[in-house]
């Protein structure tokens, strides 16, 4: 196991940077470059102004953010997300956390990951926001100028023998 500190890159296949990230715990982000596109994992995150030195360091294809549906939120939720796709640029925003529910009505909103993406269609941003549901796989076409050329399929879920 190698452990990394903001900044720190590995180098295989792919150029791994690790990038700063804002939560109650200590926790780091990941920017993954390959030949046929760049994504950013925000891993567990609040909105931060760090993450327009990201936008503006790397030309992001795709990124995965968490977006909250906790009314103590652990991560960012909807307005903070929107404001970390407004400086961050990228080309694919896929929401995680999104659908996950505290189990007391009380700690739940009511956002959606289709909230999410009209609040970034009203923001006026251009990123397509891509909505997994558990199970699907999400590809890519690489060197395509829009998301409609990527495509999300259900795969085939794995079964205990």
């Amino acid at each position: 196991m190698i452990g990394l500190r903001p900044g720190q890159q590995l180098k295989y296949a792919v150029r791994i940077t690790t990038v700063p990230a804002l939560h109650i715990a200590s926790t780091i982000g990941f920017v993954i470059e390959a030949l046929d596109g760049v994504i950013y994992f925000a891993g567990d995150t609040y909105f931060g102004t760090f993450m327009k030195e990201i936008g503006a360091g790397f030309r992001l294809d795709v990124a995965l953010m968490p977006v909250t549906t906790y009314r103590v939120p652990m991560t960012m939720g909807e307005k903070g997300a929107v404001l970390a796709v407004s400086v961050l640029k990228p080309r694919v925003v896929i929401p995680i956390h999104l659908g996950i529910a505290p189990r007391s009505r009380v700690l739940r909103t009511s956002e959606t990951a289709e909230h999410f993406r009209t609040r970034v269609q009203q923001a006026g941003l251009p990123a397509d926001v891509v909505i997994l549901r558990e199970g699907e796989v999400w590809e890519h076409n690489a060197g395509s100028e829009n998301a409609a050329s990527s495509q999300a399929h259900a795969t085939p879920q794995l079964t205990q023998p």
